[in-house]
């Protein structure tokens, strides 16, 4: 009797639960071995699909002595590799931020915006509703006052304080104006 196994098109959350558990279960270096080993489930799956997933659930890929791999976000004590990039792209390209109300605008070197733009959307900040990029210039579109302050600390730590650092405007500050220039 010769029996073939047959993939079918596998729901999506079923699809990126047996990619965690892969990513976990032992070390998995390119998204065709993930593919691959889908596929040795029953799960169909193409490498496109799975590249999304991985950036859905935050995949990291980190080094270990045999070169690259996907780990979990949660199953590392190092800094993602978003944030990591992000703190070094705020450092190099960021030339002031000022948030007031909702908005946060963030100068940047020219052509530096929507760089910028990208990994703070990338970051996937609960706070950040979105992000449009010009030039030298990024909007930051935050959920809420609140939010906005939080967002400002997280930025100007990432960027290490200092004079570009971003501040939330006060708006109980008595000259009505208060971000970093």
């Amino acid at each position: 009797m010769n029996v073939t196994s047959v993939l079918v098109p596998a729901a999506k959350a079923e699809r990126q639960q047996a990619i965690l558990d892969l990513v976990r279960d032992r070390k998995v270096r390119t998204q065709d071995e993930i593919v691959a080993a889908l596929h040795r489930r029953g799960l169909d799956a193409t490498q496109a699909t799975v590249s999304r997933d991985i950036r859905e659930l935050g995949l990291a890929r980190v080094h270990d002595p045999d070169g690259l791999r996907y780990v979990a976000a949660a199953d590392t004590d190092e800094p993602s590799p978003v944030s990591t990039r992000l703190r070094a792209v705020l450092r190099e390209h960021v030339r002031s931020m000022e948030f007031v109300e909702h908005i946060g605008i963030v100068h940047t070197r020219p052509s530096s915006a929507p760089l910028v733009a990208a990994l703070i959307d990338s970051a996937h900040f609960d706070e950040v509703a979105g992000t449009v990029a010009g030039d030298d210039t990024v909007l930051v579109v935050v959920r809420s006052r609140p939010g906005a302050r939080r967002l400002a600390e997280r930025l100007r730590d990432a960027m290490g304080g200092g004079p570009t650092a971003a501040r939330a405007l006060d708006l109980n500050h008595p000259s009505g104006h208060g971000g970093v220039r």
